[in-house]
């Protein structure tokens, strides 16, 4: 089917299939306001595996919409497949030589997608990709992203705490924002 509306969502049972969170499915669950050093994002180590996301069925889909942790300057590079059977992947968007920030809106031809796999090639903070939200087919009535401040770096380096857990409870130092 074609959807109208995002459909890699928990309430379409879409599900985070790999990658390390504190909390499973934050990728997933709208929530692109609160989030910091520690917690409201899904990660992976530079270099091994990726961020996954299993849709319910397969969608018709030409876009997608993520959110990269941006709580600093830092920039990230990556690139995102798409499958109906984690068999047979096809490339859909390649930002490997790009310094990217912040929100990133992705269109491609409209082809049936199942699993969106997002794999980070570059941080220039440190060795692990860091996403807070994902959306698929992006949004056009999602509001703009604006600066309005909110995320006052004052706040956020004071919550900066040790490194959250993985979802088997030991999130390794190399996790680290």
């Amino acid at each position: 089917s074609v959807p109208s509306e995002n459909v890699a969502t928990t309430q379409h049972s879409a599900s985070v299939i790999e990658g390390v969170s504190r909390s499973r499915n934050a990728l997933l669950n709208g929530d692109t306001k609160n989030y910091d050093w520690d917690s409201g994002y899904t990660c992976h180590q530079l270099g091994s595996g990726a961020i996954v996301v299993q849709l319910a069925q397969p969608f018709i889909v030409g876009s997608m919409r993520l959110l990269l942790w941006d709580c600093d300057d830092r920039s990230y590079s990556y690139y995102i497949e798409v499958s109906t059977d984690q068999q047979h992947w096809e490339l859909v968007c390649d930002k490997t030589r790009e310094a990217c920030r912040s929100w990133q809106t992705i269109f491609f031809e409209k082809k049936p997608v199942t699993f969106i796999r997002i794999v980070g090639t570059h941080n220039t903070a440190n060795e692990v990709f860091h996403c807070v939200h994902f959306e698929c087919p992006a949004n056009p009535n999602s509001p703009a992203p604006s600066d309005d401040g909110s995320s006052d770096s004052s706040s956020v380096q004071g919550a900066m705490g040790g490194p959250p857990p993985a979802l088997d409870g030991s999130f390794h130092a190399q996790y680290n924002i």
